[in-house]
């Protein structure tokens, strides 16, 4: 070997004279090259285009490989994951078509039987489907699938036919209503604790049975004399009904802007004449009169409503102003013929009226009849152009508002949707400056941006979102019921959580995608940081110096939000106990529930001890009870909860608003009384699962009837309506429960003295 080899290899010392030979980084491999690299041979990589391919400028090509097909291992696993998915969805949709091309074939043959005809019914198929504002693609289904087959059924979950307190004829309540759910509290309560109820007549008695009262147009001396508004006793002078309509201006004009003010006004002076002590008749101001006479009923001076004429027109505080409601609905039927948009205003204002009182079928009849007459004048279409753009836009609104109404009464009582979308062209209205001051509207705009025509608008689109969960959602458990054959999705746990999964997916549009479009003007603000619409229980700032109307639009809006989630939800509150099924979703979804009815009791109870902004009887004390009867069921079903006791901190505070619409109204003070009585309830079986106390007594055979705590399916299948035990038993509870919503009778539920009455366990 040379010196120089040496040199090279070894230094003076020993060690290596030249740096270690870097190693050679391996190329990085791609799937498959692009054309032009593979045909020249060069590196290529994933990107679509190739790097080469873009410095060129040219087109990168992969022969046989479509642009959109994964090149990656990643890319090819992220697919097969998506088409399993869609598998998944595709079995489900093919098993769903299965199942109503089962029910159609069967439906078929009824109707080819001797005496029928198969086509004779085919002009009723589009009234058989209720379609919600959806998608156009969900539309066009909708309306193939009803065209396919006259009679087009969707699996449902049945609710139950119950006789409330107002009337001796059973009524239907679907599983979404809280009929529905105080049904499942009774039941659960007579199995629990093994007691049969008090045998109680809580029928109503005398006059506020229903709207026929004494005081009404059949008792007068004469229809044309009632009609003509000179009836003894009953009439107010101008001065007294102005003062009663300025209420109506910031208290529901605000939240229903179906009138022009302007209009109303110029209409109202024109019915006085100096010659007379009264004025003219008119059903619109009949029903404006008697919305402000009973939700003003608080404020009206405790002395002047013991005597004189406004004693005579208020009587029962829900029904105060009833006289002027039976006025207004004679004129409107004696007007039938000739309906006009004025009718259907008065309709709405009438099912408002009937709302607040708790005529609930009442109220969901003239809501129909409100969405024909509509249909009559054509307020389901797109307006014309030759009319001026702020009728126009009334016209909008005055359907929206119908709409709204009809979806919220719908689900609020578990019963279907009215108006069918599929023959609805009229878009939603404006909220835009220039509409909102349309004709000297006085109430106009906050922040630039927003109006006081926003808030209805944001309304519409919250229930837009609920509808179309909601059908989603009861399909979903309608489908599930049938494809196991179950009478109640709560005996199967993993049915129900399934239907929790689908309806998982489907919440966030409302408790996150319509809560991010809100406006921030038009939420409550939070002290201390809190985010507003949230279920974060941080007390709201309630600034004194906003209009009146502002404030009382944000929180409306806000505890409607939180009403219709938990109408949504609570169907996921189940008093079974399955210990060997685990169902998290199901259980996290009945959380979220309390979550929203704690929130929506802390922020009515709040706003009425530090304001007057929700003073006065308006439809948020049912909403309130609806909240209140959420809470409690949650604490027997879920005695040892994570949420448990943030809803037992929540129950004083809903009795504690109840006692304060109680000093006007004495049906709220029997609603705390149910709810103090429903709390202790709920205590007792908390007592009994942390301390194993016996609750039954000795049975024939000698043996201790005990609670049994590791509760089977077998022991609480019955826990549900659609499984009464004891008919006399179920009844007797819902009358107990439903005097709520009657407000018919002021008798004590319980005596007061004795804690344990009707409910003294034996010894």
């Amino acid at each position: 070997m040379t010196e120089s080899g040496l040199d090279r290899i070894h230094s003076s010392d020993g060690q290596a004279s030249d740096p270690a030979v870097p190693i050679r980084r391996p190329r990085k491999q791609v799937s498959r090259a692009c054309d032009w690299c593979r045909t020249r041979r060069i590196r290529c990589d994933n990107g679509q285009p190739c790097k080469a391919c873009l410095r060129r400028h040219a087109e990168c090509t992969r022969e046989g490989v479509g642009p959109d097909e994964p090149r990656t291992l990643p890319q090819a696993l992220r697919e097969v994951d998506r088409l399993k998915s869609r598998i998944e969805e595709l079995e489900h949709e093919l098993l769903a078509r299965q199942n109503l091309s089962q029910s159609q074939t069967s439906q078929l043959f009824a109707l080819q039987t001797p005496g029928h005809s198969s086509t004779g019914s085919a002009s009723t198929g589009l009234d058989c489907l209720a379609v919600s504002p959806r998608s156009s693609s969900a539309l066009r289904s909708a309306e193939t699938s009803t065209l396919a087959s006259p009679l087009v059924t969707r699996p449902h979950w049945e609710g139950i036919h119950i006789a409330a307190a107002r009337s001796n004829q059973a009524s239907y309540y679907g599983p979404s209503s809280v009929f529905y759910f105080v049904s499942r509290i009774g039941d659960y309560l007579a199995k629990s604790l093994q007691q049969p109820f008090a045998d109680r007549n809580m029928q109503p008695r005398g006059a506020s049975r229903n709207m026929n009262l004494s005081t009404a147009l059949e008792q007068d001396s004469g229809d044309a004399d009632s009609l003509s508004g000179a009836r003894p006793g009953t009439s107010l002078s101008r001065g007294q009904e102005e003062a009663f309509l300025r209420l109506f201006w910031e208290g529901y004009h605000c939240l229903m802007p179906i009138i022009d003010e302007t209009e109303f006004r110029r209409h109202y002076a024109s019915l006085w004449q100096p010659a007379r002590q009264c004025r003219k008749p008119s059903a619109l101001v009949d029903i404006v009169l008697a919305l402000c006479l009973q939700y003003g009923h608080s404020f009206i001076p405790p002395d002047a409503r013991s005597s004189g004429v406004i004693a005579s027109l208020t009587g029962d505080a829900t029904l105060a102003g009833r006289w002027h409601y039976r006025r207004a609905q004679s004129l409107i039927t004696s007007d039938l013929e000739s309906p006009s948009i004025t009718t259907v205003q008065c309709y709405i204002f009438m099912s408002i009226y009937l709302c607040c009182a708790t005529f609930h079928n009442s109220c969901h009849i003239i809501i129909g009849q409100a969405v024909r007459t509509a249909q009559i004048v054509g307020l389901h279409l797109e307006p014309p152009s030759s009319l001026p753009s702020g009728e126009r836009e009334l016209r909008k609104r005055i359907w929206w508002m119908l709409w709204t109404m009809d979806a919220k009464t719908s689900a609020k009582l578990g019963r279907p949707f009215v108006i069918d979308w599929a023959q609805v062209t009229v878009k939603q209205p404006l909220d835009d400056l220039a509409t909102a001051s349309f004709n000297g509207a006085r109430l106009g705009s906050y922040g630039g941006s927003l109006t006081w025509l926003s808030y209805s608008l944001h309304l519409q689109k919250l229930f837009i979102s609920m509808v179309d969960i909601h059908d989603c959602l009861f399909v979903s458990l309608g489908e599930a019921m049938q494809r196991k054959g179950l009478q109640s999705l709560y005996h199967d746990p993993e049915a129900l959580e399934s239907c929790a999964v689908i309806f998982a997916t489907r919440i966030p549009t409302l408790t996150r995608s319509w809560k991010e479009n809100v406006p921030a003007a038009l939420k409550t603000p939070r002290r201390a940081g809190g985010e507003p619409m949230s279920t974060d229980r941080s007390a709201a700032d309630l600034d004194e110096l906003v209009p009146a109307w502002l404030s009382r639009q944000r929180l409306c809006l806000e505890l409607m939000y939180h009403n219709v989630v938990i109408n949504l939800t609570r169907t996921f509150i189940t008093f079974y106990k399955h210990p060997s099924t685990y169902t998290p979703l199901t259980e996290r979804l009945a959380a979220t529930c309390v979550d929203h009815a704690i929130a929506f009791t802390l922020l009515m109870h709040q706003a009425l001890t530090e304001t007057d902004v929700m003073g006065g009887w308006s439809e948020y004390f049912s909403l309130q009870w609806n909240a209140a009867v959420t809470l409690v069921g949650f604490a027997m079903a879920y005695p040892l909860h994570q949420a448990t006791p943030r809803v037992r901190q929540a129950v004083p505070k809903a009795i504690a608003t109840f006692d304060i619409f109680g000093q006007n109204f004495n049906v709220s003070a029997d609603a705390a009384t149910i709810t103090r009585d429903l709390t202790s309830k709920a205590d007792l079986l908390a007592s009994q699962l942390v301390g194993g106390i016996e609750i039954g007594g000795p049975t024939d055979d000698g043996e201790s009837a005990t609670l049994e705590l590791s509760v089977n399916q077998n022991n609480l299948v019955r826990h549900d309506p659609g499984q009464q035990a004891d008919d006399v038993q179920f009844s007797q509870f819902m009358d107990w429960a439903m005097s709520v919503d009657s407000y018919n009778s002021y008798d004590d539920l319980f005596n007061v003295g004795d804690k344990t009455e009707q409910w003294m366990l034996r010894n």
